[in-house]
């Protein structure tokens, strides 16, 4: 071969090496990279479906989501009797610490389950906290059966509705929350709550202003308690406990998936966005 074509061979060799490692070659597209990770954890007598709307949101967007059921959970009453607090964290705590070892991990929590990711983000670098109505202040069993009673009032007259099915559930679920579990409950939050000043990380709260659950003051409590300074605060001014399942609904989603996204090295920004467009 003379020297001409070698010298074409090698720059076009260099060319093509060049492109690779910069994902640009005709055909590779961008580098290929694992998923980022979304960890969403349920609340107290709840299951993974009160989060169902956001766990559909985010894997639209291009995450990977995992949305586990707490250990007696879903089952039955003796079987939440049998649960502890500890046991709750440790069924999370393996996704989030082996989750981090593949890249970025969001933490996004509802009511309890706000506090179980706010123990674990004191714990491991994540690379956001999302915290869904946070049960700080915890309101009783009895404004419990009155909001719920409430909300199904309000929505009997919409039968077959999403909202209406899902909240009838709850109030099956909870009116059988064993004593014992209401105690790991108890114990949960109080993890919860020592664990806010060690949580550094960038932190999203959103907060149903009309919810009878859990106070609305504890967003409050937890911003200021946090250990973070990047922290987002907000309040829906028609929603109760039930977030994603109430009037402002889509604007949790949208809040949620976004503060995501802000805090994702890899996130695929123009998907959700061609989605909700």
């Amino acid at each position: 071969m003379s020297a001409a074509p070698l010298f074409i061979f090698a720059c076009l060799q260099a060319r093509v090496l060049r492109s690779i490692q910069t994902g640009q070659a005709h055909g590779l597209g961008a580098p290929r990279m694992e998923a980022e990770l979304c960890v969403l954890v349920h609340g107290f007598t709840g299951t993974p479906d009160e989060l169902a709307p956001l766990t559909a949101a985010l894997e639209q967007a291009g995450y990977r989501v995992l949305a586990p059921l707490l250990p007696g959970h879903g089952q039955s009453k003796r079987e939440l009797s049998r649960a502890t607090a500890a046991q709750w964290l440790q069924s999370v705590e393996p996704l989030v610490r082996e989750g981090g070892q593949q890249g970025p991990v969001h933490l996004i929590g509802f009511s309890m389950g706000a506090m179980v990711t706010a123990v674990l983000a004191s714990h491991h670098a994540v690379a956001s906290l999302t915290l869904l109505a946070p049960s700080v202040y915890y309101m009783g069993n009895r404004q419990i059966f009155r909001q719920i009673a409430s909300v199904i009032k309000d929505s009997w007259h919409s039968p077959g509705s999403q909202r209406g099915d899902y909240v009838q559930r709850r109030i099956e679920d909870l009116s059988e929350a064993p004593l014992s579990g209401l105690k790991q409950f108890r114990r949960m939050v109080h993890l919860g709550k020592n664990a806010l000043p060690a949580v550094t990380t960038p932190v999203c709260i959103l907060q149903g202003s009309q919810d009878t659950i859990v106070e609305p003051r504890g967003a409050e409590y937890v911003r200021a308690n946090l250990g973070s300074s990047e922290i987002v605060l907000h309040f829906l001014p028609e929603s109760d406990h039930l977030l994603l399942y109430g009037p402002n609904a889509q604007q949790v989603v949208d809040l949620v998936v976004s503060f995501v996204q802000q805090h994702s090295p890899h996130a695929p920004l123009t998907q959700w966005d061609s989605v909700r467009g």
